[in-house]
């Protein structure tokens, strides 16, 4: 009897172990179906997350390039624009600072092409009214008379604060020809030119 009942229980017995070892193996099986499909997901959403990341940077560092290369043509535009303006200041200077005779042809030529009347005032700086005010008066009234004009300009005592060239006045009437007025009003016509020359 007692030896029947073993053989029942290790018949149990076996079968048990036989349906634990199945049971296992089909756990295992499922676990590892499921660590795969995860494995796989994971591997896809980090493909897709790298694959964003690397076409983000891309489109990141195409804005940088876009933004460095108008960064660095507004740059260019700017120092363009400053060597011009230093060009037309170098050409101011250079025209304060003519050969004296040159100079007074210079303010003799401006003051007989501005004069209407013949009969304005020459107005210069202080500088230049004691260097050449009297040479300049004469050779103006000299020019306008050989042109058949009313010749009868005076210079006045008062002097202005210019870096060169003359101012004729009549009345409140002003002709500007002062050198930096003069650049000024050539300056638009010529910065091309002169762009063209400095950079080309």
């Amino acid at each position: 009897m007692m030896n029947g009942i073993e053989k029942i229980i290790s018949h149990i017995q076996a079968e048990s172990e036989a349906e634990c070892k199945a049971i296992e193996d089909e756990a295992f099986k499922k676990c590892e179906e499921i660590r795969a499909r995860y494995e796989k997901a994971a591997s896809d959403e980090y493909n897709k997350i790298t694959e964003k990341g690397a076409t983000d940077a891309e489109v990141h560092i195409e804005r940088l390039g876009h933004v460095a290369a108008l960064e660095a043509k507004k740059q260019v535009l700017a120092t363009k624009q400053e060597l011009v303006s230093k060009a037309f200041e170098r050409a101011a200077e250079m025209l304060s600072e003519l050969p004296e005779d040159d100079y007074v042809a210079l303010l003799v030529r401006l003051a007989s092409e501005a004069s209407r009347s013949g009969t304005e005032q020459i107005v210069l700086n202080e500088n230049d009214r004691a260097r050449y005010g009297g040479d300049v008066l004469k050779k103006v009234n000299k020019t306008l008379k050989a042109q058949g004009r009313t010749a009868d300009l005076t210079l006045s005592e008062k002097t202005r604060d210019m870096r060169g060239g003359l101012i004729l006045t009549s009345g409140d009437i002003e002709v500007n020809c002062t050198v930096d007025t003069l650049i000024s009003q050539f300056r638009n016509e010529l910065s091309s030119k002169v762009a063209t020359a400095l950079f080309e």
